[in-house]
């Protein structure tokens, strides 16, 4: 992302946690911060990324993040897998295909 995305991105401002959320968020530091995460293409089954996700959320109130894990799991920038593994590719994307290949076979 470029910087300029950045800046509207909302940010959690802890200055407005309260006590109970912060004690939460404190302890649940505590308990996590010496355990090793897996490589992050495997986030969706990494066991300490889940019980922070978890702790984030009963803390703040969010809905659980399981799926987004999953999801961002799949993602080809975190496996070097394309999203259309198993899906029959159509004339025009093997057209594509054999066009990019002859391009970077002239470079």
């Amino acid at each position: 992302m470029k910087k300029p995305a950045w800046h509207n991105m909302p940010v959690l401002d802890v200055k407005s946690l309260s006590d109970e959320q912060l004690d939460d968020l404190s302890n649940a530091y505590d308990k996590l911060a010496s355990q090793e995460l897996q490589a992050i293409a495997m986030l969706s089954s990494d066991p300490v990324r889940a019980a922070i996700d978890e702790a984030i959320c009963s803390a703040l109130k969010l809905p659980d993040l399981k799926l987004i894990r999953e999801y961002l799991s799949r993602e080809p920038g975190l496996t070097g897998k394309s999203l259309n593994r198993g899906i029959p590719k159509t004339q025009t994307a093997l057209e594509l295909e054999e066009e990019e290949s002859d391009q970077a076979s002239l470079i």
